[in-house]
């Protein structure tokens, strides 16, 4: 995994929304400067556990969590740190080289009831779209084509992704912002975020900026015979 060319120390509301209340010990991979995990700390007595490539973020980190490891996710046995109600995925799997693998490693450190939370960027929103229709593919320092990302998706790869790895999806969401015209949003307030929900899931494809998922170790299907 390329090193990370920013400190990450922001909160994804919209993941946050998906962790489980009941989890009471949760993993954050990808953890940044640990201001998610410290949110998760206040909102009830739980162990999180973090997990990030940069050694300065793991620094801060270690002030707000459990636990912090400074670790390539490529090369890092998951086993070792124990099991967990909750895995928190938030804008890391692209990062990686084989993310499949990676999320089935992550099923050995599932308790019985644990879950997934997912957060993958949508290489095909609106704006890039119109960047490729321009013959433009630009790798940026932060965003869709970070220059550290290896792998991109759309809205049907990253639930292919997940099912490939042998989780079902509990619940998922499209979240973005529509192309309002600047002035318009503060006049309209509360509605702009409806509009920014309502076409984000009418058209995730154009208008989410990410996908959300909450999913669970899926169950083995049992073949049925026609004899008795």
């Amino acid at each position: 995994m390329g090193r990370p060319l920013t400190i990450y120390s922001g909160v994804n509301d919209a993941v946050l929304s998906y962790v489980p209340i009941s989890a009471n010990r949760i993993l954050d991979v990808g953890c940044g400067t640990g201001t998610f995990g410290e949110v998760l700390r206040r909102a009830r007595e739980r162990e999180v556990v973090g997990i990030t490539y940069s050694r300065e973020e793991a620094d801060l980190a270690e002030k707000r969590l459990t636990a912090v490891y400074c670790a390539d996710l490529n090369n890092f046995d998951l086993t070792t740190l124990g099991r967990f109600d909750c895995v928190v995925m938030s804008h890391v799997l692209e990062h990686l080289y084989r993310p499949d693998e990676f999320l089935k490693q992550v099923r050995n450190i599932l308790e019985p009831n644990g879950a997934i939370v997912v957060a993958l960027p949508n290489v095909v929103v609106w704006w890039q779209r119109v960047q490729f229709l321009l013959g433009r593919w630009r790798y940026t320092d932060w965003g869709i084509l970070d220059r550290t990302h290896f792998r991109f998706f759309d809205l049907c790869s990253s639930a292919e992704l997940l099912g490939e790895a042998g989780y079902e999806v509990v619940m998922r969401r499209c979240d973005g912002r529509f192309p309002l015209i600047k002035p318009i949003r503060p006049f309209i307030g509360n509605l702009a975020n409806r509009i920014d929900r309502f076409m984000s899931e009418l058209v995730p494809g154009m208008f989410a900026m990410q996908f959300l998922y909450l999913a669970k170790i899926a169950e083995p299907s049992v073949a049925i015979s026609d004899h008795p």
